[in-house]
C-alpha cells in the first residue's frame, strides 16, 4: 500500500504563476520602499548593543523569577532591559543590562562645573555627553615641572585628589565606587587620568549612576543582592557595533552574488541579490512597525533570513538549470524558457512551503511565548523567512526571465557543435 503525503499545493496542475510577476516585484519593492521611509521617518528603537548600555552581574539573596526582576526595572524607569540568568538555578545570579541614560541633570553640571572651576581655575574645560550616561571628560592645566618627574607625578596626584574633593562637595553626586581588595568600597579608579600633553592633562571621571540606580532599585523591589560585575557599551563601541552590522550584510549579498553568477551566469545573480535586498528590508518592518528593540541578534536574525531565502532561490535556479532543454541554433524563445521558469517554481514550490513553515511554526511560538531580545529575534526571523519564501518563488524567476527576455544572446556553436548552453550543462 503506497504511503500518502499531505500535500498542501497540487503541483499536478499546470498554474501560470508568473503571469502577474510585475505586480509581484512591485508589491514587493513598495513594501521595501516603505521600511526604508518607515526607517528615515520613525527611526530604528536600537537596543542596548547599538545605542550603548550597562550589563551587571548580580547574586540574589533569594529566589526571584525572571519576569519579577523585569518589572522592577520598568518601575525603575528603565525600558530598555535583557535578564538572563547566569551559571545554574542553584547560584541564583543573573545578568541585568539596561539602556545608558544620564547621571547628572543639567543642573547638577552646572554644579560640578563651578565646584571644579574653584578647585583646578577658570581654564578646566567639562565636556559632558549625555549619550555616555554616567562619566564625563576633564581638561586641566598642569604645571610644567620640567624633566623633574618626581615632581610632575606628585602635582598630578595632587590635581586628582582636588577632583574628587571638588565632586563629593556637589549634592546628590557621587563617585563610582568599587570593592577593593580588603572588601571596602572605595572610589580608587572613579578618576583616571592621560598622559600630560602641551601643559594639560585630559581626566575621565566616572560617577555611581545607573548601576547604583539599579542595584539600589532591585534592593528594595527584590531583597539584598551583590553586584559581582559592572561592564558597560560606549556610544563609540555602539556606532562600531553599528557599522560592523551594516558591513556584514553587505558582504553577504556581495559574496551571494559571486556565488551565483559562478554556479549559474550573470542572467540568474540580480534576481537573487535584488531579491536578497528585498528580504532584510522586508523584515524591518518587525523593528520599524512593531518598534522592537535591534540588537546584535537581530543582525544574527537577518543574516538567516538572507540564508535561508537564497537556499529557496538556489533550489529554484537549480530546477530550472536542470530541465532547461538544448539551445537550437537560434536560441529558446522567450515562451519556452518561460514555460520552463515557471514549471520549476510549480515543482518546487511544496518543498518552499513545507521548509517555510516548519521555520514558522518554531519561530512564531518563540515569538508569542519569547521576552526581550529572544521575543525580537524569532519575530524578524518569522516575518523575514516569510517574505524570502515570496521573493524566492516569484520576484527572483521574475528578474531573470525580465533580463533573459532583453539581453539574452543566441549562443554561438564552437568547433564540436556544443553551444555554451551545452559546456554549461556538462555536454562534452
Amino acid at each position: 500500500m503506497a504511503a500518502k503525503f499531505l500535500s498542501l499545493y497540487d503541483q499536478s496542475r499546470e498554474r501560470d504563476l508568473l503571469k502577474h510577476g510585475r505586480f509581484y516585484v512591485a508589491a514587493g519593492v513598495i513594501w521595501a520602499a516603505a521600511m526604508l521611509i518607515g526607517m528615515a521617518v520613525f527611526g530604528i528603537n536600537w537596543g542596548i548593543d547599538f545605542a550603548g548600555g550597562m550589563e551587571m552581574q548580580i547574586k540574589l539573596e533569594q529566589k526571584a523569577e525572571p519576569q519579577r526582576i523585569r518589572a522592577a526595572l520598568e518601575r525603575l524607569g528603565f525600558e530598555k532591559h535583557q535578564v538572563q540568568q547566569y551559571g545554574g538555578e542553584a547560584d541564583n545570579e543573573w545578568l541585568v543590562r539596561v539602556e545608558r541614560v544620564a547621571a547628572v541633570t543639567p543642573e547638577q553640571l552646572k554644579a560640578i562645573e563651578a565646584a571644579l572651576g574653584a578647585a583646578l581655575g577658570a581654564d578646566s574645560k567639562v565636556d559632558f555627553d549625555p549619550r555616555l550616561g554616567d562619566r564625563f571628560h576633564l581638561s586641566a592645566a598642569i604645571a610644567d615641572s620640567g624633566a623633574d618627574v618626581v615632581a610632575l607625578q606628585a602635582a598630578l596626584q595632587e590635581q586628582q585628589q582636588k577632583i574628587v574633593t571638588a565632586i563629593t562637595t556637589v549634592p546628590d553626586v557621587t563617585l563610582r565606587k568599587t570593592r577593593g581588595p580588603d572588601g571596602q568600597l572605595t572610589t580608587e579608579g572613579a578618576v583616571v587620568r592621560d598622559e600630560p600633553y602641551q601643559g594639560r592633562v585630559l581626566y575621565t571621571v566616572m560617577l555611581q549612576g545607573v548601576a547604583d540606580r539599579v542595584a539600589k532599585g532591585l534592593t528594595a523591589e527584590i531583597g539584598t543582592l551583590e553586584v559581582r560585575r559592572v561592564d558597560f557599551v560606549d556610544a563609540t563601541v555602539a556606532e562600531e557595533l553599528k557599522t560592523d552590522g551594516v558591513i556584514a550584510l553587505i558582504l553577504s549579498l556581495a559574496l551571494i552574488l559571486i556565488y551565483v553568477a559562478v554556479r549559474f551566469d550573470m542572467f540568474f545573480a540580480p534576481g537573487a541579490v535584488i531579491a536578497l535586498l528585498h528580504d532584510p528590508l522586508g523584515a524591518l518592518a518587525v523593528y520599524v512597525v512593531g518598534r522592537m528593540e535591534f540588537d546584535l541578534p537581530s543582525v544574527a536574525a537577518l543574516l538567516t533570513t538572507v540564508g535561508y531565502s537564497i537556499s529557496h532561490t538556489i533550489v529554484i535556479y537549480d530546477r530550472v538549470r536542470s530541465t532547461m532543454p538544448a539551445s537550437p541554433p537560434g536560441g529558446l524563445d522567450n515562451a519556452t524558457v518561460r514555460k520552463v521558469v515557471n514549471d520549476a517554481v510549480n515543482h518546487t514550490l511544496n518543498r518552499t512551503i513545507n521548509t517555510t513553515l516548519t521555520v514558522l511554526f518554531t519561530s512564531g511560538a518563540i515569538w508569542v511565548l519569547g521576552h526581550g531580545s529572544l521575543r525580537a529575534f524569532a519575530a524578524c526571523l518569522t516575518v523575514g523567512c516569510a517574505i524570502g519564501a515570496y521573493s524566492s518563488a516569484f520576484m527572483a524567476p521574475t528578474f531573470y526571465l525580465w533580463l533573459r527576455e532583453r539581453f539574452y544572446q543566441a549562443p554561438t556553436e564552437d568547433k564540436r557543435g556544443l553551444t555554451r548552453e551545452d559546456r554549461a550543462r556538462g555536454v562534452v
